[in-house]
């Protein structure tokens, strides 16, 4: 045992002698400024998690080396020197004289004890933290293949699902933690940015039946890691694992966390599982023909696989009704309807379910109804962004506009940063009147979503709603550059025949109804472009003829579909049907009831039926309500009312002091 002490001794000796002691404790000052420089500027610049790893094993693996070069050598005021052996100093030798002094040491001693200091000031001033908001970031994708990000990102939105049925719970949405993907920001920078407390990374690795699932959870303010587990399993328990996980968060969160019965939403089928969450992520992108036909097939599909799983009748009944909104195709929706009855009777406690059927419910001109549907979904889902936008929706059909701004507004404040809310919240301000409030809105969900058609078409809606022709062109072009679509090329012909370029006004109509050939809309448009031309009426005639037979096929789908009634009595007049178009305008009942749009429709049937006063009537009711007068006095249809007296009348009563005219709009 003296041996060992004393061998142990010797070599703390040879240590002191050799200066190890202070090379390395100058190593261990400089390896830690390096750390906390790194930690200040490499997140900045953009520099990936790795290179603080390969710092820090840089400086791991240096330690040995620097404690074998100073036992070896010196750093003397004659350079770097061997450093003597014991036998050489006994025999005589002048030792070297070393480079600094013993004030060196000092200043390490110091510096290590600082470290120290405030290595245990930081950790006692500051303990990490998980607070009640929190944000779901997008999971990694660590299959072999690389080809599962639609499933990882399945798995992160469903877990979000989950905790946004905890009241105690401000989770961040979706659209908001997603689009800071790929973003380079560090964990405290992102928490700030989404306005949270806490945040949730993954990743998911699929490889054949199995699924693993790694989780961790990051105190926002500090970048601290918090919590962290890994799950593993079957990929037929992908429920029960997302359920293990919610609950794990839900117990560091320290609230309770009450979840829908499994056995309800689930399904044991994988590849039900992975259809469902391929329909699902095409209904989150810009809704087109191809996307909307992708995502009932994969439903169907998913549906195919276990027809008892309720998510994915919810998304079919979702996607084929938006199938309709875009198509207008009447088969679509009667398909819609027969799949969302069914999906409300065998799964009616799903909030899934309830937001499709209110969306129907809307498209079928029962706002009440609709509004019932997405209250009780909120009942099911109090944080649910969709729910509300559904509800401001139904509240805004029901012209009660306030209530509408509210519920749009909670929407924008859980997921700031999807684009349809802000376009929604420009919509509510354009019936109110407020066209400043819509433009800004409508910039914002440019901001959001520049490749996105649709903000650009409400742009130039609310240009074309002050008369500004001219830059509601420039609005439509925009849009028609994003994506070539019906709606767009109708707008574009819509600015050129106020314009009275009927020509090319026929030419965007022709191309509109090219595309969506089973939407009336389009059709009734190139009609009236036609028409407008001198000599043109008999060409225009079969154009007239279609749009009365889809809206005698909308009446019977949804015979309170004024808008239809009022198209049918519009096209009806057109042809000459005198007796015909009255009854559909009888039709319409107490025109006091009627929304603007519908209001100017039937103000133009009256006019072609030679009953001018009716059609003034009809259109002071529509001013009243928000109706442009700039439009009506613009529209080449009424170039030769104005010199009757009641529609002077008209003017007197609403006449733009400003005027649009024939040049600028052109």
């Amino acid at each position: 045992m003296t041996e060992i002490s004393q061998g142990f001794n010797h070599f703390l000796r040879e240590l002191k002698r050799r200066h190890v002691f202070r090379v390395m404790g100058g190593y261990v000052v400089s390896f830690w400024v390096v750390l906390q420089v790194g930690d200040v500027i490499l997140a900045p610049l953009g520099a990936p998690d790795w290179v603080m790893l390969v710092l820090i094993g840089i400086g791991i693996v240096g330690a040995p080396v620097v404690f074998a070069l100073a036992w070896v050598y010196d750093l003397t005021t004659e350079g770097v020197r061997r450093t003597d052996d014991l036998a050489e100093l006994d025999a005589g030798a002048v030792p070297v004289r070393l480079l600094g002094g013993r004030w060196v040491d000092y200043v390490i001693i110091a510096a290590l004890v600082l470290i120290l200091a405030f290595v245990l000031v930081q950790r006692d001033g500051y303990r990490p933290a998980v607070g009640s908001s929190i944000a779901v970031l997008p999971f990694s994708d660590l299959s072999a293949e690389q080809n599962n990000q639609y499933f990882a990102d399945g798995i992160a939105e469903a877990i979000m699902d989950r905790l946004a049925q905890v009241a105690g719970i401000q989770l961040a949405a979706r659209t908001s933690s997603f689009a800071l993907r790929g973003a380079g920001l560090d964990a405290r920078d992102t928490a700030r940015r989404l306005g949270v407390e806490s945040l949730l990374e993954g990743s998911v690795r699929r490889s054949g039946s199995r699924l693993r699932i790694s989780t961790r959870l990051i105190d926002g303010n500090s970048g601290t890691q918090v919590w962290s587990e890994t799950f593993e399993g079957a990929l037929t328990d992908v429920f029960e694992l997302q359920d293990q996980i919610s609950r794990a968060i839900a117990g560091v969160m320290q609230v309770q966390l009450r979840l829908p019965g499994i056995e309800e939403i689930a399904t044991g089928n994988a590849q039900a599982y992975d259809q469902y969450l391929r329909g699902r992520d095409q209904l989150r992108g810009f809704s087109s023909r191809r996307t909307l036909e992708q995502a009932v097939q994969f439903f169907q599909n998913a549906l195919e696989a276990d027809p008892d799983f309720a998510l994915a009748a919810a998304g079919l009944c979702r996607a084929r009704w938006e199938q309709y909104e875009l198509l207008r195709d009447p088969q679509m929706a009667e398909l819609a309807m027969t799949r969302c009855q069914e999906t409300e009777q065998r799964f009616p406690n799903l909030a899934e379910t309830q937001i499709a059927i209110g969306s129907l419910l809307l498209g079928t001109g029962q706002p009440e109804a609709a509004e019932e549907a997405f209250r009780r979904a909120l009942a099911r889902e109090a944080n649910n962004a969709e729910a509300h936008a559904g509800l401001a929706q139904a509240l805004l059909r029901r012209d009660d506009l306030e209530a509408a701004e509210r519920q749009i507004r909670r929407a924008i404040e859980m997921d700031p940063a999807y684009w349809l809310y802000h376009s929604q919240l420009a919509t509510i301000h354009y019936f109110a009147g407020r066209f400043d409030e819509a433009f800004d809105a409508a910039q914002q969900a440019i901001r959001l979503s520049p490749s996105n058609p649709a903000p650009f078409n409400l742009l130039g809606a609310i240009y074309f709603a002050q008369g500004q022709f001219l830059k509601a062109g420039d609005a439509f072009e925009q849009s028609i550059q994003q994506e070539p679509n019906a709606m767009a090329y109708s707008n574009a012909g819509t600015n050129y025949f106020f314009a009275n370029e009927l020509a090319r006004a026929e030419a965007m109509f022709q191309r509109a109804v090219e595309l969506a050939p089973d939407d009336p809309r389009q059709t009734g448009f190139l009609a009236w472009s036609i028409r407008a031309q001198a000599g043109r009426e008999a060409d225009a005639a079969p154009h007239h003829w279609a749009v009365v037979r889809n809206a005698t096929e909308r009446l019977a789908i949804n015979a309170r579909d004024n808008e239809a009634r009022s198209v049918m009595a519009l096209h009806l007049a057109a042809l000459d049907q005198d007796i015909a178009a009255q009854a559909a305008l009888v039709g319409l009942g107490d025109y006091a009831e009627l929304d603007e749009n519908v209001l100017m429709t039937t103000g133009f049937a009256h006019y072609l039926l030679g009953q001018k006063a009716r059609a003034v009537q009809a259109f002071d009711l529509a001013i009243d309500k928000g109706l442009p007068f700039s439009l009506l006095e613009a529209d080449p249809r009424l170039k030769a009312a104005w010199n009757d007296v009641d529609f002077a009348a008209l003017a007197a009563r609403h006449h733009n002091p400003t005027p649009v005219t024939e040049g600028e709009s052109s």
